[in-house]
């Protein structure tokens, strides 16, 4: 049984089958199935919204809740995974190497070690041999390699934390590496009482790590809404009416007068990350079709708000195609009989469909279709059986009918287009059951 998924639906006429005869139109039934959403959103539950347009924000956020697909993150939750943002970025773009491998690496050969690390964002480890102040004013820690070390520097925001670490702890950091000893980053000759003769590696404005992002967002959608609007107006000619001469033939002139016109245009910039590291599931844009009004007086033409108000609905319903899965319902065309001797039960199988009764309408039609074999009946019962929300078990009847009318291009082009359908469900219920 095929799971129904409430989604918002999309409405679409597709008649299929047997079309119209000369006694009349078939009776149509509707189908639904449901479009996966365009974009790879698995593992998406609860979703910011942010944007420059405060309306952006609520319309995307309703579309997105109201389908029951996703939750809607507070502004306190989005405030939240902003703060994280930024050190997670630095976390995503940071070179992974060890305080022993790093300066291993640069008492080996410093010039292939620069290729490598120099002068790039690191993260490294190490335990904590000493936690000091330069004569500048710098607070660093020293990671102990024998008897070479690496000298952290760290930024001025990272006190705190600074002061919470203990000499022998572990500490993971990122920061930039500038390589072996540089004089003019700190007092030489202070740095050098202070943490020895040895080899030493400098890493600079140095932060902690904070790991995936701990919070309840599993996405975010940043949207930066674009308005241009155009104020134009042109001259033009047009012949009026100006009476009648002698004759009693009318008489025209030209008669100048000015159009204005006002035109709006919006365009929507999006980007769609995950949350726990900020990486891009999508971006793009969305750009509506601009909106005009004309006429002769300036202060008839429609305001911007108003036609503001009449172009976003487009870009935003594409958006939200984007994010969730749609669903739609066709219609599909019933065959007439094909069997004089069925033709009356066949009319009262018709009538239970008609009356919406598809599951007793596709038994009624399975009973003709075993007692006379006639092809109407048995495309009508595997029909009826998907409107009855099992479109596993319609494929496996029509499959049956196109292995015994093997010559009927109308049940393998339905079997065909009931195999599409299905995929999707089944796609779309993988995006759902994350």
């Amino acid at each position: 049984m095929t799971k129904k998924i409430f989604l918002r639906t999309l409405t679409i006429v597709s008649v299929i089958g047997i079309m119209c005869l000369l006694a009349g139109c078939s009776t149509t039934i509707p189908v639904t199935y449901t479009e996966p959403a365009r974009l790879n959103m698995s593992g998406i539950k609860r979703i910011a919204v942010k944007s420059n347009d405060a309306q952006v924000t609520n319309n995307i956020s309703h579309q997105l809740s109201a389908t029951g697909t996703y939750t809607i993150a507070s502004a306190s939750e989005l405030s939240e995974w902003e703060q994280w943002l930024p050190l997670g970025q630095l976390q995503a773009t940071a070179v992974e190497v060890s305080s022993t491998d790093l300066v291993a690496a640069y008492k080996a050969n410093a010039a292939r070690a620069d290729i490598s690390y120099g002068n790039k964002l690191i993260r490294t480890s190490g335990n904590v041999a000493e936690i000091g102040r330069s004569s500048r004013g710098r607070y660093y820690a020293r990671l102990n390699v024998g008897n070479d070390s690496v000298a952290i520097y760290f930024a001025d925001s990272e006190f705190n934390k600074l002061a919470s670490i203990d000499k022998g702890q572990t500490i993971t950091v990122i920061g930039m590496n500038h390589g072996f000893n540089l004089p003019d980053m700190e007092d030489t000759a202070e740095i050098l009482r202070v943490l020895g003769a040895g080899q030493r590696v400098n890493i600079t404005d140095a932060t902690f790590p904070i790991g995936d992002y701990s919070g309840r967002i599993d996405a975010v959608i940043d949207i930066t809404k674009i308005t241009k609007s155009i104020e134009d107006s042109s001259n033009r000619v047009r012949r009026v009416l100006a009476g009648k001469d002698a004759n009693g033939n009318n008489v025209y002139r030209d008669e100048n007068y000015t159009i204005y016109e006002r035109s709006v245009s919006i365009t929507l910039n999006y980007k769609i990350v995950r949350a726990r590291n900020g990486s891009t599931i999508a971006h793009g844009i969305k750009t509506a079709t601009s909106s005009k009004s004309s006429s002769e007086n300036p202060s008839n033409l429609a305001t911007v708000s108003q036609l503001e108000a009449k172009t976003i609905g487009k870009p935003l319903q594409e958006l939200a195609n984007e994010i969730v899965p749609v669903q739609h319902t066709i219609s599909l065309t019933l065959a007439k009989p094909d069997d004089n001797n069925a033709k009356n039960d066949m009319k009262a199988a018709e009538k239970m469909a008609k009356s919406k009764n598809y599951a007793d309408a596709a038994a009624a039609y399975g009973a003709i279709y075993s007692q006379y074999g006639n092809f109407a009946a048995g495309y009508n019962q595997a029909l009826l059986t998907e409107a009855s929300e099992n479109t596993a078990k319609g494929i496996e009847l029509m499959t049956a009918l196109v292995q015994k009318f093997s010559d009927n291009p109308t049940a393998q082009n339905t079997l065909a287009d009931m195999r599409r359908r299905e995929a999707a469900n089944q796609q779309s219920l993988q995006q759902l059951s994350r």
